[in-house]
């Protein structure tokens, strides 16, 4: 019984006391010593993770419901699963790209339309306003049973009529950042500028409510029902999509309406490059090099700078793709070449040494930095792959193409369908790849991949 509790409670220091007494017995008993070992072992083995047969019935019980829910109504489960991860992002994150590969599309979120919870629109999933930070759960059932009287027509209609006590204007702000109030009038901009002097006028207009009586200079126009005509805005511009992106980040936790890589995706598509996530999982087990030599692209998060004992300077970069995170290791000689491009720009690829030592968090030990749209002057690209499809292999294609190339020193291979088989031919002699001549080769359906 004392094995049993051992085993049950995964208690090391018993289970090593409890194999010496099993050892002994067998032996007393003329047991095999390497048999009795091999069973004991195997006994430690399954107390690792074993469950007793109601146990199991019942997580299988749960698999197989969960699974159901998931193949069937797909849209509906992952709504609810994003709803119980909506207070941390990175989680709600996490299961938005499982549902983007699900091919779920994702509505950003709309005041008149957005229940609290993530919900389900015409086999689409509606952003929650629980998503939104700092939205208090008293705040969001003003909001949505406010609503659910009246749709809003514009802020100043929303402001008018919610308890602003709770719906304050922290709440509103965040609203406006995260696109919530995007179908009523006005951009962005221009209900972040105007939102103080929005609520003076509600304000006003709620006491002149209460009072029952009309102020001669009153703001606000309205009817005897009490509908009150759309708040003029100044004319202002809308954020730039950067700061938009920004301000989203900041109160989501996540880009929504668009991601910053967006800009870079044929980058992406040309250098052949894999996500942070994707290149930890792929060489953290790899056996074959203590140290695999990686290539990453993400936008800069941080950059935070420190003097080495010797006195050099160095640096910590953190950068972002569409899903994960790099800590970029700088060190001081690479960091006297790149300190000034570190600060003025925002996205990079990197390359390097991964740390395999941590196997929970991508870091990467740079070789090789430069800002993403400056690459192909900063660095020596090694290898050009094209592969040249079927229908442009004839000789007016490929003399177009031999005259785009001009002489340089990234080799060249080319790929091709012949009699039903691959080939791959390495060229003769080396060209200068730009992305002027990279893009020209998509524009000409060339597939292309350029090794750094």
């Amino acid at each position: 019984d004392i094995l049993r509790r051992a085993m049950g409670k995964k208690k090391a220091e018993v289970m090593i006391e409890q194999r010496k007494i099993f050892l002994e017995k067998a032996q007393a008993k003329n047991f095999d010593a390497k048999k009795s070992a091999e069973l004991f072992d195997l006994m430690a083995y399954f107390a690792g993770y074993g469950f007793n047969k109601s146990h199991s019935a019942a997580y299988a019980l749960i698999a197989y419901q969960t699974a159901y829910l998931k193949a069937n109504y797909p849209a509906e489960f992952m709504a609810c699963l994003i709803s119980l991860e909506s207070r941390n992002p990175e989680k709600m994150s996490f299961y938005l790209d499982e549902a983007k590969s699900m091919e779920l599309e994702l509505l950003p979120p709309d005041i008149n339309k957005s229940e609290i919870n993530f919900s389900v629109v015409d086999n689409k999933i509606l952003f929650g306003l629980t998503g939104i930070k700092n939205l208090g759960h008293t705040a969001l059932e003003n909001l949505v049973s406010t609503r659910e009287k009246k749709e809003f027509s514009d802020l100043l209609d929303l402001c008018v009529r919610v308890d602003l006590r709770t719906a304050n204007k922290r709440v509103l702000e965040n609203l406006i950042c995260a696109g919530a109030l995007d179908t009523l009038p006005g951009n962005r901009a221009q209900k972040f500028s105007e939102l103080n002097h929005i609520i003076e006028i509600s304000i006003q207009e709620k006491k002149s409510r209460e009072t029952g009586q009309m102020q001669l200079f009153s703001k606000v126009n309205s009817n005897k029902d009490n509908v009150i005509e759309a708040h003029s805005y100044q004319a202002l511009s809308e954020w730039d999509i950067q700061e938009k992106l920004n301000k989203e980040l900041e109160v989501i936790g996540f880009y929504l309406s668009a991601h910053p890589l967006d800009n870079y995706k044929k980058y992406i598509k040309w250098f052949d490059l894999k996500s942070f996530n994707n290149i930890l999982k792929e060489n953290i087990n790899s056996k074959s090099n203590l140290e695999p030599f990686v290539t990453g692209l993400g936008i800069k998060k941080s950059l935070k700078t420190i003097t080495t004992k010797k006195g050099d300077p160095m640096a910590f970069l953190l950068l972002e793709d569409y899903n994960s995170q790099s800590e970029i290791i700088v060190f001081p000689k690479l960091y006297k070449k790149v300190s000034k491009m570190l600060e003025e720009n925002n996205a990079f690829i990197v390359q390097g040494n991964l740390d395999v030592m941590s196997s929970n968090k991508c870091k990467i030990k740079a070789q090789h930095i430069s800002p993403i749209l400056e690459v192909f002057k900063n660095w020596q690209l090694k290898r050009l792959t094209l592969d040249l499809n079927n229908n442009l292999l004839d000789q007016e294609k490929i003399k177009s193409l031999r005259d785009n190339l001009k002489p340089g020193k990234t080799s060249l291979i080319l790929n091709f369908n012949e009699n039903d088989k691959s080939l791959s031919l390495n060229t003769l002699h080396n060209v200068k790849i730009t992305e002027e001549l990279a893009q020209e080769l998509e524009d000409s359906n060339y597939q292309l991949v350029i090794r750094a």
